[in-house]
C-alpha cells in the first residue's frame, strides 16, 4: 500500500476527537479503512482550553484508527472551526511549466502560493487559501486549470487567517499527541466535502454544522465559499435545556435528546414537550443566521437551500424550522456514500473527518506537496549528513 495513498483526518471537536484513515483508490475516491474516536473535555466553544486533555484525546482516536486500519500514520490533515477568521482577495500569478505550454498541478500550487504572498498581521496566520477563479492567458472564469493550454496562469482567491494563539495550541495538541499537522482545511468546508455536490456549490448552498458548542455555517456560490459565520451556541446547549426543563441529569437529557433524534420516544405528551424545549433552542441558533446572512439569500446566492450537518441536526423539526425562518429550501444533509469498515455505521461517522479525507484526495495540491517531500530514509539521510556537517566544522 503507498503511502501517499492514505489520508489521515482529524476532527478535533468540542465533545469528541475523531480521526478518520482513508486509501484513495485507482477511480480517486476515498475507501475508509480505520475509524477512531475518543470523548473529550478539553475545549470550550471550540477553542482549547486544555492541551494535555486534548493531546490525550488525539492519541487515543489515533491509536483506535491505526489499529483499525492496519498502518500506522502520523501525519494528519486536520480541521479548523470558523472561529475569528479572517477573509482577504488576492491575486497571484505564474508562468506555465508544462510540455506544449500545458497547465500542471505545479503550475497551479505555484499560482496559489503567490497569492498567499500577502501582509499578515503578527497575531494572525494563514489557514487557507481558497481559488475564486484561474485565469488562462486573459482567459478567467476557469474552475480546474489543468490540462489547458496557456502562456500565463493567474487566480483570484480568498485567503483565510486565524488567530496564532488558536492554531498554536492546535498545533501543540497534535504535536504532544505524537502526530504532525500535514495540511488544515476549514472545517465547515470539509463537510461540504463529505455533504454537498459540485452542482450545490456552484449553483449556490447554505451548509449549517451544528456541533457541540458551536454551530458553523459556509455559503458557497460558483464553487467557491462566499461567507463565513461561527455561532456560539450547539448540541450541548439543546442538552441542558432539556436537563433543566426535564430536572434530570445532563447525561439521562442526552440520551433523550438522542432517541428524540432518532423518533425512539413512544410517549406523546413527553415527546411533545421535549420537542417544544428542542425547538426554542433551534429556533435561537437559526434566528441567528438569518440575521448575519440576509445579503446572500437576499441576492439570491443560495438557490439550492440550506443543508444541515452535525449531531445537534439531528432533532426532528429541523429543516421544518428553517425553510420558515431563512425562506429557503432546507433539509438534513447526508454524506456522500464510501466504503466503510465492518461495524461502522455512516450516521456515526465525524462528517468533518470524513471531509478532510474527501477534499484532501481531490485537491492535488496536497498531493503534490506530498509527493514532493523526501522519502523517510532520504529525511534520515540528510539528518546525518547535516550532523556529520556540523562534525567536521567542528573538529577543523
Amino acid at each position: 500500500m503507498s503511502h501517499n495513498s492514505i489520508i489521515a483526518g482529524l476532527d478535533i471537536g468540542t465533545t469528541r476527537v475523531s480521526q478518520v484513515i482513508a486509501r484513495v483508490n485507482d477511480e480517486g475516491e476515498i475507501d475508509v479503512i480505520g475509524v477512531g474516536e475518543e470523548p473529550c473535555q478539553g475545549l470550550r466553544r471550540g477553542v482549547i482550553v486544555d492541551i494535555d486533555e486534548v493531546a490525550s484525546a488525539i492519541a487515543t482516536a489515533n491509536k483506535r484508527a491505526t489499529r483499525m486500519a492496519g498502518v500506522n500514520t502520523r501525519n494528519v490533515f486536520v480541521g479548523v472551526p470558523v472561529i475569528r477568521v479572517s477573509c482577504a482577495t488576492s491575486h497571484g500569478m505564474t508562468a506555465t511549466s508544462g510540455d506544449d505550454w500545458r497547465v500542471t498541478a505545479l503550475d497551479v500550487k505555484q499560482a496559489l502560493d503567490a497569492a498567499s504572498v500577502l501582509a499578515v498581521p503578527p497575531d494572525r496566520e494563514i489557514i487557507s487559501v481558497l481559488p475564486q477563479e484561474y485565469i488562462v492567458d486573459g482567459l478567467g472564469g476557469i474552475q480546474d486549470p489543468e490540462g489547458m493550454t496557456g502562456i500565463r496562469l493567474e487566480v483570484n482567491a480568498r485567503v483565510i487567517t486565524g488567530q496564532v494563539a488558536i492554531l498554536e495550541n492546535m498545533a501543540e495538541s497534535v504535536e504532544r499527541a505524537g502526530l504532525s499537522i500535514e495540511g488544515r482545511i476549514l472545517e465547515p468546508v470539509a463537510v461540504a466535502q463529505a455533504i454537498l455536490t459540485d452542482e450545490q456549490t456552484h449553483r449556490g448552498a447554505m451548509l449549517v454544522d451544528i456541533g457541540g458548542q458551536i454551530t458553523q455555517v459556509v455559503a458557497f456560490y460558483e464553487g467557491t465559499p462566499i461567507q463565513f459565520l461561527c455561532v456560539p451556541v450547539g448540541g450541548v446547549h439543546i442538552t441542558n435545556d432539556i436537563a433543566i426543563g426535564m430536572k434530570i441529569p445532563f447525561e439521562e437529557a442526552e440520551r433523550i435528546k438522542q432517541r428524540s433524534a432518532f423518533h425512539e420516544e413512544n410517549d406523546k405528551d413527553k415527546d411533545e414537550f421535549i420537542q417544544d424545549i428542542i425547538d426554542a433552542r433551534l429556533r435561537e441558533i437559526i434566528e441567528l443566521i438569518e440575521s448575519e446572512t440576509r445579503e446572500v439569500r437576499g441576492n439570491g446566492l443560495v438557490p439550492c437551500g440550506v443543508f444541515f450537518a452535525g449531531a445537534g441536526s439531528f432533532a426532528p423539526g429541523t429543516s421544518e424550522l428553517a425553510s420558515e425562518i431563512l425562506d429557503l429550501p432546507a433539509q438534513i444533509g447526508k454524506s456522500h456514500a464510501v466504503s466503510l469498515p465492518k461495524g461502522i455505521e455512516p450516521h456515526r461517522l465525524s462528517q468533518v473527518a470524513l471531509g478532510i479525507a474527501r477534499h484532501v484526495a481531490g485537491d492535488s495540491r496536497f498531493l503534490l506537496a506530498r509527493e514532493s517531500q523526501p522519502s523517510a530514509f532520504r529525511r534520515a539521510l540528510l539528518s546525518v549528513r547535516g550532523w556529520f556537517d556540523e562534525f567536521i566544522k567542528d573538529f577543523f
